[in-house]
Parts: structure tokens; C-alpha cells; sequence
């Protein structure tokens, strides 16, 4: 079935892989159990699900570690429109389905620039009610690096106080 919503990735590691949307209900994890397996760290063993809502398909959050956003803002639940791009964890996704409604998103958090692009059936059109209260500062996914940098921090800080007591 051509018209078949489906999800596109475009995060670089698995960049263009379809994922069709054919069956009421998909649940989303980095284990192979799930109905569609993405082998990130940042994705939970079962980060999600994707539910048939009408024409479209609304995606419910488990709780995940590392959470779920549609066009780069959280979401515990929300239903899905053409050309949302969710992430989860560090993930991103371009939801494409045949409503040709479309939300307002033009860059992604990996960089890509979807103005005027075509992506099978989805033309992303250039943003126009776009507000930037909703925009968030980029984090990084690796908290382990940032947590390794602070523990470093905190011992060579006491080092420094041990030393100047001693002296």
C-alpha cells in the first residue's frame, strides 16, 4: 500500500530508512521484540508506541529515558501530523503521511534543512507561524561525558583545597 503513512529517518546513523505504517498499533524500542527496532542507546528498550488514530497515528511516550518530542517539543501523547518530525531519544523521524497538512518545522535537530524539500509524498514548506518560545538549546545525548567532566572537576577541586590547607 503506497499511501501508507511511514516514518523516514534522518538521523545520520540510519538516515532513509522507511519504516510503513500499516497496522493499528506499532510499539517503538531498541530491542528486537518491537515492531520497529532502532538500535540507538539514546531509545528506550520500549520507548514508545504508535497508535491508529483516524487517518493518522498518534505516538504515546513509556516513560522513556531519554523522552519523546514532536517538532522539538516534549510530548507524552500527541497525535501525528504530516511532516512532524519526532525524536526520540536522539533520534529523529519525519512522519509523511497523504494529509497534506502541514506543521511548522523547517530544520531539524540534526541539522537537516527541510525547506522545499521532497520527501516521497511530503513537499515540507517553509515555515511561516513559527514562535521561538518553543525553541530549546541543543543538549547533548552523551551524559556520561558531561558527568566523567563534572567528577573531574569536583576531585581536582578538592585536591586543590587539600593541597592549600596542607601548605
Amino acid at each position: 500500500m503506497s499511501g501508507a503513512p511511514k516514518l523516514i529517518a534522518l538521523s545520520e546513523q540510519i538516515r532513509g530508512k522507511t519504516f510503513e505504517l500499516t497496522q493499528d498499533k506499532y510499539t517503538v524500542g531498541r530491542v528486537d521484540e518491537r515492531d520497529i527496532c532502532i538500535k540507538d542507546p539514546t531509545i528506550s528498550s520500549f520507548h514508545c508506541d504508535l497508535i491508529k488514530t483516524g487517518e493518522t497515528y498518534t505516538i504515546v511516550d513509556h516513560n522513556s529515558t531519554n523522552g519523546s518530542r514532536v517538532n522539538n517539543i516534549p510530548i507524552k501523547e500527541q497525535e501525528l501530523q504530516n511532516s512532524d518530525i519526532l525524536q526520540l531519544g536522539s533520534v529523529e523521524l519525519l512522519f509523511d503521511s497523504e494529509n497534506k497538512a502541514v506543521t511548522a518545522v523547517s530544520k531539524t535537530q540534526t541539522g537537516i534543512n527541510l525547506d522545499g524539500i521532497d520527501i516521497g509524498t511530503t513537499t515540507v514548506k517553509k515555515m511561516t507561524n513559527f514562535s521561538p518560545i518553543h525553541e530549546e538549546k541543543k543538549t547533548s545525548p552523551n551524559y556520561l561525558k558531561f558527568f566523567v567532566t563534572i567528577l573531574i572537576l569536583v576531585i581536582l577541586g578538592l585536591i586543590g583545597y587539600i593541597v592549600q590547607k596542607i601548605g
